[in-house]
């Protein structure tokens, strides 16, 4: 029996999410959540290969990471290697079953989050007085036991009416496999070539009821023991289960003879409530379907010799010219592109026969140089067209450094991660938003909307004037709304016991962590895995660095490796020729205190500063918020994020104290801490001040430090030289832009 269950989009595609435990209002009754058929995403062909690109690089980094999981001790990964079943759903895998290879669209049904399911779960129940234990296997093997379940006597004298009262058992097994199982007397063992559970039986007596004993405040110590009161014999030393999807991966047949650790088997015994049960797995991006331009080719896999031109005429590196060879090149073999080549070639002849007639006779110069000019003009249109198209790209003359990390930046970036992308989608943003009046107000320049409500004369201008003094001190050089910012979030998946691919230090071992796909999403004949797409665009709050004075505070710091710009080149020319490699969980990061990272640091722990303090003026949660940060480019944005109807909260928090707010963000008292010297020897940064929800963080609360932004003493943790820094706001040096 499974029912429909409405919620919103957001919290079906996450707390709701197909396998997740849940109760309705009220606490009675534990649930969970399977998918069904709904209606599909109407998505834009750059939208979809964005959400499909970004499913594999999440499987391949989780899959790299959860395989390596035990490199840290090289006898234990020589004698349990870790196989890569046990890291990635087979739906995942390649038919050997050795590396990722994502399903295909054919399999997958990009969903709106629209009704889903969900049946009671688990199907266990103790009764309250005497702590009989009963189990089911399924709801109809419950409906057609209910009858003797109600009339069942009870054995305590305090029960009502001489029958068990009967309870939901509110704690469930899980396994770092994904898997769960209900509560139960009897064990998972695999013979036979296959897992089977052993039907418990009393070893004593032979009797098959049991009692589960409660009285323990540690769950691992609860106990089964046998129901008959002349036995009570208890079964085993504490209860426990094996999960049913690694015994069949490791095709271990438990107790003699066993050739992998029990370990590895054993379940973890917790409330379905606690967030170790469930961790549903999602992806953000901007989306820019209503703004399709021939930037957003730039971010496609075969468009890297694209991509390249954008970073060197966006950051002010050397350009190259497009010579007559390279539009040969382009367009010899493509017969949709033999008249524009032939097009070509008739202006070039055409330009050399006139110089030539010009070498013979000076006197035509003056004559036939219109005629050359014009034919020049024919062939940069054709270059250009051909450049638009993305089938011919301009040469460029990146550094190495730069070069070698844009070439390999998929496998040293995540998306979120990923300078070059980050920029390319900070100019998609800056053409759909921020150079369009309607869509973007800076705080320094307010429009109608915006401006104060009180109608004296002059209040408008008062409080340009204040943005203006208030964004220097902040180190601003510009603040200010976005009215859509169009996002596009997808979960398609989940992992169980930790959000991580690795659980660290687990039975004195780590142990891989599974990522598992939704359950298929049956619709006719059609099988697909679901994903399911939110769409929105939500108010935000852009906030963009003073170049010069990053750059001065930067030089300040003495990084390993300072930033050093050419004639004419812009700061973000040096920032990506400084990066370092950032996957997805941020782990081997080098702890050396180099310039990119201070740079991530520093936005991304200005970019918490804000949201906390938006929090406390506008009256939304720190976890209804986000960030979106583009290094490169030296700015962030701190963005609504849901599909209620309080989204115009910015726009009203700041009518309303938009003053208080940056008054708030100057205030030094605003970036002090409860937990005083311990948060600034641990970092400078912990959950009673900068730290906010992990599901809100684009960085999972990793590279964040007050001390970036005042200087409290301490430093960044990768950063491990004795000694406090400046922080950003306190610094008041030279500034130099140039090396």
């Amino acid at each position: 029996m499974t029912k429909p269950m409405n919620r919103s989009r957001n919290q079906i595609a996450t707390a709701y999410a197909p396998g997740s435990f849940f109760t309705f209002e009220g606490g009675v009754g534990a649930c969970m959540a399977i998918p069904i058929a709904g209606d599909d995403a109407a998505l834009t062909e750059s939208t979809t290969r964005v959400i499909m690109e970004r499913l594999e690089q999440f499987a391949n980094a989780w899959f790299e990471r959860a395989m390596s999981a035990r490199d840290n001790d090289e006898q234990l990964a020589a004698k349990y290697p870790v196989l890569p079943e046990q890291c990635m759903d087979v739906g995942l895998l390649n038919e050997d079953r050795l590396a990722v290879s994502p399903p295909g669209l054919e399999n997958i049904r990009l969903s709106k989050p629209s009704n889903m399911a969900f049946t009671p779960a688990p199907l266990t129940f103790v009764c309250r007085y005497c702590d009989l234990f009963s189990e089911f296997t399924d709801l109809r093997q419950m409906r057609k036991s209910l009858p003797s379940l109600q009339q069942c006597a009870c054995s305590n004298s305090n029960a009502p009416d001489g029958k068990c009262s009967w309870e939901q058992l509110d704690v469930i097994f899980v396994h770092w496999s994904g898997g769960w199982a209900q509560a139960s007397p009897s064990q998972w063992n695999f013979r036979d070539g296959r897992a089977k559970p052993d039907h418990a039986i009393c070893e004593r007596c032979g009797s098959r009821e049991f009692k589960l004993n409660r009285k323990s405040p540690r769950i691992g110590d609860w106990y089964f023991y046998c129901a008959k009161p002349t036995c009570a014999t208890k079964k085993g030393e504490r209860w426990m289960q094996r999960d049913e999807a690694t015994l069949c991966i490791l095709r271990v047949t438990v107790g003699t003879g066993m050739t992998r650790l029990p370990a590895e088997l054993n379940m973890d015994a917790t409330p379905y409530r606690a967030n170790n049960a469930y961790h549903v797995h999602t992806d953000l991006f901007i989306d820019f379907q209503r703004n399709e331009t021939k930037l957003t080719r730039l971010l496609a896999k075969d468009a890297e010799d694209e991509l390249k031109a954008f970073i060197a005429n966006q950051y002010g590196f050397e350009m190259g010219v497009i010579t007559d060879a390279d539009v040969e090149r382009a367009c010899i073999g493509k017969p949709d592109l033999t008249g524009t080549l032939e097009e070509y070639r008739m202006h070039t002849a055409s330009i050399q026969n006139l110089e030539s007639t010009i070498r013979s006779n000076e006197a035509l110069r003056s004559a036939l140089s219109l005629a050359i000019e014009s034919s020049q003009a024919s062939k940069c249109r054709i270059v250009d067209q051909l450049c638009d198209k993305g089938i011919l790209a301009p040469r460029t003359e990146l550094p190495d450094s730069v070069s070698r990390v844009l070439e390999r930046r998929r496998q040293l970036f995540d998306s979120r991660f990923d300078p070059f992308q980050l920029a390319v989608e900070h100019q998609l943003l800056t053409d759909a938003r921020l150079n369009i009046g309607a869509e973007y107000v800076s705080f320094k320049n307010l429009d109608k909307d915006l401006a104060p409500s009180d109608e004296r004369e002059g209040m408008k201008e008062r409080l340009e004037r204040v943005a203006r003094d208030r964004l220097h001190q902040l180190g601003l050089s510009d603040m200010g709304l976005i009215r859509k910012f169009d996002l596009c979030r997808f979960s398609f998946g989940y992992s169980r016991v930790s959000s991580e691919p690795v659980l660290k230090d687990k039975h004195n071992m780590n142990m891989p962590v599974r990522l598992r796909m939704f359950d298929y999403v049956k619709d006719g004949d059609d099988r697909k895995r679901p994903i399911y797409v939110v769409q929105q665009a939500n108010q935000a709050i852009y906030v963009r660095l003073q170049p010069e004075r990053v750059m001065g505070w930067l030089e300040s710091l003495s990084c390993v490796d300072p930033i050093a710009l050419g004639p004419g080149q812009e700061p973000g020319a040096g920032i990506l020729g400084g990066t370092v490699p950032m996957r997805r969980f941020l782990d081997r990061l080098q702890e050396v205190p180099h310039s990119y990272l201070y740079i991530y640091t520093l936005l991304h722990t200005y970019a918490h500063h804000l949201i906390n303090q938006v929090s406390a003026y506008s009256g939304l949660d720190v976890g209804s918020l986000g960030e979106y940060l583009f290094p490169a480019d030296l700015a962030f944005v701190v963005y609504r994020n849901g599909t209620t109807m309080d989204l115009g909260n910015l726009s009203a928090m700041w009518r309303n104290s938009g003053e208080a707010l940056l008054d708030s963000l100057l205030d030094v008292r605003s970036l002090q801490c409860g937990t005083g010297s311990l948060c600034t020897s641990r970092g400078s940064a912990c959950p009673d001040c900068q730290m906010i929800p992990e599901v809100a963080c684009v960085a999972s609360n990793k590279l964040l430090s007050r001390s970036v932004l005042r200087s409290i003493g301490g430093r960044p943790p990768f950063d491990k030289r004795q000694g406090g820094i400046t922080g950003y706001l306190d610094w008041q040096g030279p500034i130099a832009l140039r090396a």
